[in-house]
């Protein structure tokens, strides 16, 4: 028994089975197969409900899946894009009968309709062309009126107008095609490209045209086209209706080696769209000549500039400014890598990679970023027990270590410049005020020993004295008078009995 798949185009030459939730089939637990058409078809109006604009139609599984009815064939025609629906598709009074006809637009004489006159023509494969206004008078003037026919004539007038195939030479004209219709690298408005132009003006001859259906500022499908050679180039959006009227009209699918396109200048370079062409451009002075030169036409840009690749992104971009590298070299990056990838250096004054290795060096009040191999240069000295680069007019010398330190972080002793450990130890620990404890300490003990000789000296002198007081008392005593007896201080002088008596 047939199965029906849904297929997606993610391109103009391919179609993918896809399920339930917009998936490339198979997905093991999502249906990509259906027994019926009605089935799929219901799940495709979904999907297409879900994903507006997105190129979905029904198919047989297999083709070698076995014989199927012709009515099924007609539907699938429909979601195929062979046929395009009348005005009145969906009208209930038309969709009575729609199985029996399959009414559709002409694709054999524009400004027809054609339809399946019975089964057996069905069978058969043969549909009848009709004008609109005969078509509904046979088949509907039960239900239409005169004025109701008339309208839907004019309506389908109106859509055939839209279906029909228009071919452009009118920059203006091809501008509008391509940003309001199917979208692509060049379906942007002209500020986004560099140029001074939108770059698809350049297709405005000689040899060059745009084919389109649709609106001018909506159109449905497009391809560029070498109208003298009835040639036409990739198809965006509906792909299958614009190539039926194109070969309807005599064109094929080919390449557009040696048009002629017109030459705008930009500067130096030349306004220029993406071309689906592995050759550049050729320049003859007045026109560009596609596939004869080196004029690079493989840009998105709009203009024919060398595409240039930020080296750090990988990018295509324009160069910004230059980037500096610790090993001196230098390199040219885009804007973004530029501003966000960068770090400045303020002592030589250049921007470097933020993968260098920078330093923070603090002086009076200020700091400064610098690249870490140039501290030297910029006379910047790390302090060990701060953990931080200070410039050298902030960092002085322990002249007992030799170790550098921030001047703040030293005290001078003696006329000597000492880190903390250096110090002597402070005799007055508690003394938060006495930071010099230990030299007025000393200061004190020379005046006290100096206090204390002047005494040891008395006391020798009193001594030298006593010595010769009792030499001459011993002298008295073998002959001499009596001296005169001594008052010892705290003592009362002898009483004069207890003196010796002396004869006269």
């Amino acid at each position: 028994m047939a199965q029906f798949q849904i297929l997606f185009s993610p391109s103009e030459a391919e179609w993918r089975a896809i399920t339930t939730e917009f998936c490339f089939a198979p997905v093991d637990d999502q249906q990509s197969c259906w027994p019926s058409f009605e089935e799929a078809e219901a799940v495709r109006k979904r999907l297409l409900g879900r994903y507006p604009g997105a190129s979905l139609r029904i198919a047989i599984e297999s083709p070698e899946v076995g014989e199927f009815d012709w009515q099924t064939r007609e539907k699938l025609r429909f979601t195929d894009g062979t046929y395009s629906e009348t005005p009145w598709h969906d009208e209930p009074w038309y969709q009575a009968s729609h199985e029996e006809h399959f009414c559709h637009l002409s694709t054999e004489q524009p400004g027809k309709i054609a339809f399946t006159e019975n089964a057996a023509k069905g069978r058969l494969d043969r549909q009848l062309v009709m004008s609109p206004g005969r078509y509904l008078h046979r088949y509907f003037s039960g239900t239409l009126d005169n004025n109701a026919i008339e309208t839907w004539c004019a309506r389908l007038s109106v859509l055939l107008e839209e279906h029909a195939l228009k071919i452009t030479q009118d920059a203006d004209e091809i501008e509008d095609v391509y940003v309001g219709g199917p979208a692509s690298c060049m379906a942007h408005p002209e500020e986004d490209f560099e140029g001074c132009c939108h770059p698809v003006r350049v297709y405005a001859g000689p040899d060059t045209a745009i084919a389109y259906i649709g609106p001018r500022d909506d159109a449905r499908a497009r391809s560029v086209v070498w109208p003298a050679r009835k040639i036409y180039t990739t198809i965006y959006g509906d792909v299958s209706r614009l190539k039926l009227l194109l070969e309807a009209n005599g064109y094929s699918e080919g390449a557009l080696d040696g048009a002629r396109i017109q030459r705008i200048e930009d500067d130096e370079y030349f306004v220029v769209p993406y071309i689906d062409t592995e050759d550049g451009l050729g320049d003859d002075g007045e026109f560009l000549v596609i596939g004869r030169g080196a004029i690079p036409s493989g840009n998105t840009t709009g203009i024919s500039r060398v595409p240039w690749y930020c080296p750090r992104c990988d990018n295509s971009a324009r160069p910004y400014e230059e980037v500096w590298f610790g090993d001196g070299s230098c390199e040219e990056w885009c804007y973004d890598c530029f501003h966000n990838c960068t770090q400045f250096c303020d002592h030589n004054e250049r921007t470097y990679s933020d993968q260098e290795a920078f330093i923070t060096v603090f002086g009076d009040g200020t700091s400064c970023s610098i690249l870490e191999m140039e501290a030297e240069n910029f006379e910047a000295v790390y302090i060990d027990d701060r953990g931080e680069w200070w410039t050298a007019s902030c960092c002085r010398k322990c002249d007992a270590s030799g170790e550098i330190f921030h001047g703040e972080d030293l005290t001078e002793y003696h006329g000597e410049w000492l880190s903390c450990d250096y110090l002597p130890e402070p005799l007055d620990d508690d003394d938060a005020d006495a930071l010099n404890a230990h030299v007025l300490a000393y200061h004190g003990f020379v005046r006290v020993m100096g206090g204390q000789g002047r005494d040891v000296a008395s006391a020798e002198v009193a001594a030298t004295l006593a010595a010769a007081r009792l030499s001459d008392l011993a002298g008295c005593r073998a002959g001499f008078p009596a001296p005169i007896p001594l008052e010892i201080a705290g003592q009362a002088p002898a009483a004069a009995a207890d003196s010796p008596q002396t004869g006269a």
